[in-house]
C-alpha cells in the first residue's frame, strides 16, 4: 500500500512538474478545469451535451431545399451524430451555453433546444431553422475533448484523458454508424454533402479529431479498427462529393491528407486503403470530384500572372492554404510542391497586386477586404529555412515585411504595379502608388472565374485611405441568402451600366470577361480601355478610365462609360455608390436642381428585383452637367462632375447598406452596418456610345482640399470625347478619348489613338 502511494505521489509530482515547465498545459488547464469539474461529478456531463441523435440512432439523414428534413433508416447500435440544420449559417435562434443546454437533447424528429432571441427563453425547435449550429457545438465540445487529450499527453493525468476519450469515442461511433445524407430532391446538393455539413468542405471538426488520435493512443488503440474505419468513411466520402475546379478541391484535400496523418500504413487494412492510398489519391490521382494538386495548380492559377481564379476574398486565402499544404506535405512526407509545381512560390508574390494603397485587398465578387495575410509568406519561408534555401528565406523575408500594414511606400511598390492585368479573372487595377494617403487607384473587374457577380465592367475608386466607392458586398446570408441573388449579385449593386432594366446573367462561377483594349502608365497617371458584350441585352459597352495626378497629394479619375444595343427602344443606367454619411446634387455651377420624389428605378416593367431595393429615390432630367458630392463626417470627400445630356435624368438614392466592409467597423469612420449607400444614379435614354457616360472623381480632405476649379467638355473628334479640367493652380488638363484609334484635335493640341491626355499643351500620356 506504502509502495502504491509513493507511486502515485511520485506520478503527481511529475505531472505538477511537466505542468510547471509548459505555460500552453497551465493556460489549456484553466480553460478546461472547469468542465472537469462538472465531469467528475457528473461522469456523462460533457458527453450528453453532443448534438446527436440520441433517441433514434438513426442511420439515415434526409436533406430538402439546403435544410434538413428528418432522420430516418435503422437504428444503429450507438448514437449517432447529429447532421446540420441548414447549408446557410443564418438563423434566428442562438446557441445555449454548455451548461444550460439539454442533455441527450433530441426526439423522433430530431428536434433540440436553443434560445429564441425575442424571448430569450429556450424553445424546442427542428434544426432547419438553427442554420450550422449543430456541427458548432459539436466542435466547441470536441475543442475542450482536444484541450483535455493535450493535458493528459502532456502530464498522464488520466481525469483528463477519461473526459476527452468519452466525447471521441462517442463522436466516432456515430459518425461510424451513420450513412452520408440523402437529398430528397435529387439535386446539387447530394454531389457536395458532407457526412456532418451540407458542403465536405465544412467538416472542420475534423481538425480536432485527428489532433485527438496520437494525444489518446493508448485509449485509442484497443478499438481503433473501427475509428480507423469511420475515419476512412469520412475522407470517402469527401473524395466523393464535391467542386474540383476551385478552392472547395484544396479544402477537400486538406480534410483527406489530415485523416491520411492518422490512419496506418495500407498493409494493415484488408481494403489496402490506408495513409499512402489517401495521399497518392490528392497527390497523383484525378477523380470526378477531387482533382490531383497538380491538377487543380494548373487550372486555377494563370502561368504569367501567378493570380487565382476566384474573386480576391477567395483567392488570397487558397494561395495561402497551398503554400500550407505545401510546406505540411514536404515536412510531413517528403512531397516538395513548391519544386514540382513553382506557380504556388509565383503565386504568394502576386497576391500583393490586389492591394490598395492602404493595404488592404481589393473587393469584387464575394469579397470582404482585409489586410494581406502574412500565413503563405510564413510557410514558404519554413520550407526554405528547413532545405537551407538561404536566397529563398530572405526573398520572402523581405516579402513578408512589405505587405504589413505599416511597410513603407518604397518596399511594397516594388509588389504593385502601376497597371496590372489578370485575364483569367478578368480584373485590371490601376495605381499611382502606393501611399494610402495621397494615392489614387482604380480596380476593375468583369465576371470571369468563381465566386463573380453579374456586374459587367465594375469599378471601385480608392483614396484618402478609403476604397470610396466601393463595390456592395456579398450578402447578409453570404452568398445563399435572397438579398444576395436579388441585389448584392446583380448590376444595381455595382459601379457599372445597366442596360434596359435587365442586365444580369448567371453569378457565382461566372464566364463573361472583358477584353482589355488598351493600357498604360507614366509618372504616376495610368489608363486603361476594356470592352464588354452585355449578354442579357447583347449590348456594347466600353469603359475608360484614368488617373491623373495634380500634385504630391492631390489627383482625380476619369470615367468615361459606353453602351449601345441594338434593341429598338434602350436606356442605360449608369450606377455610381459612394462611402458617406451625407450627399449632395446640384448643377455643376452649385445651383438647385430642384430634386423631386420619384418611383422611378423600380421593378416594374420588367426590371430586375435589385432596382426595388433602392429607396429615397429623389430625381431630376436634366441636360446641364452636374456636381454630386458625398461626404463622410470627419472624413474625406468625393467629388462627382458628371457630363450633361439631352434625355437624361439624374438620381440621388440610397442603396443597401455595404456589406463588403461590415467586418471592418474598427477600422471605417462610421458604422457601415447601419448606413445605406449614398448612390448616384444617371438614366440616359437612348443610346450612350456616341454620346457616351463622362465623369471625374476626384478624392479630398478637409487638409488636402478640391483641386479642381472646373470641368468642361469639347469634341476633338466625331465619336469622341474631350474633358477639360481646370485646377485652382491654373493648370489646366486637356483629356481626349475615342473608342477606336484615330486622330484627335483640339486647340492645337493632336491626339493620335484612344486616349491622351495633355497639360497645359504638354502630353502626359498617350495610348
Amino acid at each position: 500500500m506504502k509502495t502504491k502511494m509513493t507511486a502515485l505521489l511520485l506520478a503527481c509530482c511529475l505531472a505538477l512538474n511537466a505542468m510547471a515547465d509548459n505555460p500552453e498545459i497551465e493556460n489549456l488547464k484553466k480553460k478546461v478545469d472547469p468542465y472537469l469539474l462538472r465531469v467528475e461529478k457528473q461522469s456523462d456531463w460533457l458527453v450528453s451535451r453532443l448534438q446527436m441523435y440520441w433517441s433514434t440512432h438513426a442511420t439515415d439523414v434526409f436533406i430538402k431545399n439546403e435544410a434538413f428534413h428528418h432522420p430516418g433508416g435503422e437504428k444503429a447500435e450507438a448514437p449517432t451524430v447529429k447532421f446540420d440544420g441548414t447549408r446557410s449559417h443564418v438563423t434566428s435562434f442562438s446557441q445555449p451555453k454548455l451548461e444550460d443546454m439539454v442533455p441527450y437533447d433530441d426526439d423522433a424528429e430530431g428536434n433540440v433546444h436553443y434560445i429564441n432571441p425575442s424571448t430569450g427563453e429556450m424553445e424546442l425547435v427542428h434544426p432547419s431553422k438553427t442554420g450550422r449550429q449543430v456541427t458548432s457545438i459539436n466542435r466547441r465540445i470536441m475543442t475542450i475533448a482536444r484541450d483535455a487529450a493535450k493535458i493528459y499527453a502532456a502530464t498522464g493525468d488520466k481525469r483528463y484523458g477519461d473526459m476527452a476519450f468519452g466525447v471521441f469515442d462517442t463522436y466516432l461511433k456515430g459518425i461510424y454508424c451513420r450513412n452520408v445524407p440523402k437529398d430528397m430532391d435529387g439535386s446539387h446538393g447530394q454531389t457536395i454533402v458532407g457526412m456532418t455539413s451540407f458542403e465536405v468542405i465544412h467538416e472542420d471538426i475534423i481538425s480536432e479529431i485527428v489532433e485527438i488520435y496520437p494525444l489518446l493512443s493508448p485509449y485509442i488503440d484497443a478499438n481503433r479498427p473501427l475509428y480507423d474505419a469511420a475515419m476512412k468513411k469520412w475522407a470517402d466520402n469527401i473524395i466523393d462529393n464535391g467542386v474540383p475546379h476551385n478552392n472547395w478541391n484544396l479544402f477537400q484535400a486538406i480534410f483527406v491528407i489530415k485523416i491520411a496523418g492518422v490512419l496506418q500504413e495500407d498493409a494493415q487494412y484488408t481494403d489496402g486503403k490506408g495513409k499512402n492510398y489517401y495521399i497518392d489519391h490528392i497527390v497523383n490521382k484525378n477523380s470526378i470530384r477531387q482533382w490531383s494538386i497538380a491538377k487543380l495548380a494548373d487550372y486555377g492559377f494563370d502561368a504569367a500572372t501567378g493570380i487565382w481564379y476566384e474573386s480576391p476574398g477567395y483567392s488570397v486565402n487558397v494561395v495561402a492554404d497551398m503554400a500550407e499544404f505545401a510546406n505540411r506535405m514536404d515536412r510531413d512526407y517528403g512531397i516538395d510542391f513548391y519544386a514540382s509545381i513553382p506557380i504556388i512560390t509565383q503565386s504568394i508574390e502576386a497576391a500583393a497586386q490586389y492591394l490598395m494603397p492602404n493595404r488592404m485587398i481589393c473587393g469584387f465578387g464575394d469579397t470582404h477586404p482585409n489586410y494581406l495575410s502574412q500565413r503563405a509568406a510564413d510557410n514558404i519561408i519554413d520550407y526554405a529555412r528547413r532545405h537551407g534555401k538561404k536566397s529563398l528565406e530572405e526573398r520572402f523575408m523581405k516579402f513578408k515585411k512589405a505587405i504589413q500594414k505599416d511597410a513603407s511606400v518604397d518596399e511594397i511598390e516594388n509588389y504593385c504595379s502601376p497597371v496590372f492585368y489578370a485575364p483569367n479573372a478578368s480584373w485590371l487595377m490601376q495605381r499611382s502608388g502606393m501611399d494610402s494617403q495621397h494615392d489614387l487607384a482604380i480596380s476593375l473587374n468583369g465576371s470571369l472565374g468563381n465566386h463573380q457577380h453579374a456586374n459587367g465592367i465594375s469599378m471601385e475608386l480608392y483614396g484618402k485611405g478609403f476604397v470610396l466607392g466601393p463595390d456592395a458586398g456579398i450578402g447578409r446570408g453570404l452568398y445563399s441568402g435572397q438579398d444576395y441573388k436579388e441585389y448584392y449579385s446583380q448590376f444595381p449593386a455595382h459601379n457599372t451600366v445597366c442596360v434596359n432594366g435587365k442586365s444580369s446573367y448567371p453569378v457565382m462561377m461566372s464566364s463573361h470577361a472583358f477584353k482589355v483594349e488598351a493600357s498604360g502608365a507614366q509618372d504616376g497617371n495610368t489608363f486603361s480601355q476594356v470592352s464588354f458584350v452585355e449578354p442579357e441585352t447583347r449590348a456594347n459597352q466600353m469603359r475608360t478610365n484614368a488617373i491623373v495626378k495634380t500634385s504630391p497629394t492631390g489627383g482625380y479619375y476619369v470615367d468615361i462609360f459606353r453602351s449601345k444595343t441594338d434593341e429598338e427602344e434602350q436606356f442605360h443606367d449608369y450606377f455610381y455608390h459612394n462611402l458617406g454619411q451625407t450627399m449632395s446634387l446640384t448643377r455643376a455651377d452649385g445651383s438647385s436642381l430642384r430634386l423631386q420624389p420619384t418611383n422611378e428605378l423600380a421593378f416594374a416593367g420588367g426590371h430586375l428585383y435589385a432596382y426595388s431595393y433602392i429607396q429615397d429615390k429623389l430625381s431630376q432630367q436634366t441636360s446641364d452637367n452636374v456636381l454630386s458630392t458625398f461626404s463622410i463626417a470627419g472624413g474625406p470627400e468625393m467629388y462627382l462632375w458628371f457630363k450633361g445630356s439631352d434625355d437624361q435624368t439624374v438620381f440621388k438614392a440610397l442603396s443597401p447598406v455595404n456589406l463588403e466592409y461590415e467586418r471592418l467597423g474598427k477600422f471605417m469612420p462610421y458604422d457601415i452596418e447601419k448606413q445605406p449607400v449614398l448612390t448616384f444614379i444617371a438614366r440616359r435614354q437612348g443610346e450612350a456610345w456616341d454620346n457616351p457616360f463622362v465623369a471625374v472623381f476626384e478624392p479630398t480632405t478637409k487638409v488636402e482640399p478640391s483641386e479642381i476649379e472646373s470641368v468642361d467638355y469639347f469634341t476633338p473628334a466625331k465619336g469622341a470625347v474631350g474633358i477639360i479640367v481646370r485646377l485652382k493652380s491654373g493648370i489646366t488638363d486637356y483629356i481626349f478619348s475615342a473608342p477606336k484609334a484615330g486622330k484627335m484635335k483640339y486647340k492645337g493640341m493632336k491626339a493620335n489613338g484612344v486616349f491622351a491626355v495633355f497639360r497645359d499643351g504638354e502630353k502626359l500620356i498617350e495610348r
